[in-house]
């Protein structure tokens, strides 16, 4: 009957909740960021935070109901407020974290390359990654077809420049693209770089191989994520990217 009577009330306080649990996912999201918190801290928390927003955008959402039933505009205005804050803030942390599952976006793979059958090697990355990172060892034959299934336009570009053009091109978009050089040798055509994704600064490791076919040249990309088991298929688009811009 209390929410009946006084729908403002209780609007004020999903509304002061909505804030204390954007503000916690914001922090969390600044610690990873800055190296204060382990990504596995951040993403329990995170969790926990989502699933009581989750629970409060429907109280909101109730509170909303009842205050157009009512006539109530203050109380519709931050209970609506509240609901859209609260959905938004589970949206966002729910598809900016490594997924441990399948998921619409991509089966639940962390390690994408064009050429699965010899995919090319991570080497100076090895120095710059967390002890807790996933394994650089590339993944079996299940985890293969699982990619030849999901992503099956993820193949190696043939490309008729040579190999030195096609490795400075590869160089270029490295750069335009914002990615951390962390290695480069135009002998063996390998060049190593890292990722890093908007929200919650999660690293993702990249290593790109040309290879010369006499006139022209072949070039690999593979994209590795440092945590998760799923990566929501952000690998397989930066690999779909880079290949557009080449």
């Amino acid at each position: 009957m209390s929410l009946l009577q006084k729908p403002k009330k209780w609007a004020a306080l999903a509304l002061v909740a909505s804030v204390a649990c954007i503000s916690v996912v914001v922090w969390c999201m600044f610690s990873v960021k800055g190296g204060t918190m382990g990504f596995r801290d951040a993403a329990g928390l995170t969790r926990m935070t989502v699933q009581v927003s989750a629970g409060i955008a429907i109280f909101s959402t109730v509170i909303l109901i009842f205050s157009l039933i009512r006539r109530e505009l203050i109380s519709s205005l931050m209970s609506g407020i509240a609901a859209l804050m609260l959905s938004a803030l589970v949206f966002v942390a729910v598809t900016s974290q490594p997924s441990e599952y399948d998921s619409p976006a991509g089966p639940a793979l962390n390690d994408i390359s064009t050429d699965t059958l010899d995919p090319p090697q991570f080497d100076a990355v090895a120095g710059f990654r967390p002890s807790d990172s996933n394994t650089l060892v590339y993944p079996g034959e299940s985890a293969v077809a699982r990619q030849a299934v999901a992503f099956p336009d993820i193949t190696p570009i043939q490309s008729e420049l040579s190999r030195q053009a096609a490795f400075e091109r590869s160089l270029k978009i490295v750069a335009d693209s914002g990615w951390e050089l962390i290695a480069e040798d135009d002998v063996s055509g390998v060049i190593e770089a890292v990722a890093t994704t908007d929200f919650f600064g999660f690293k993702d490791d990249i290593v790109i191989r040309v290879r010369d076919t006499g006139n022209s040249s072949i070039i690999d990309i593979r994209s590795h994520s440092r945590v998760g088991r799923g990566d929501r298929g952000q690998n397989a688009k930066r690999i779909r990217q880079f290949i557009e811009d080449f």
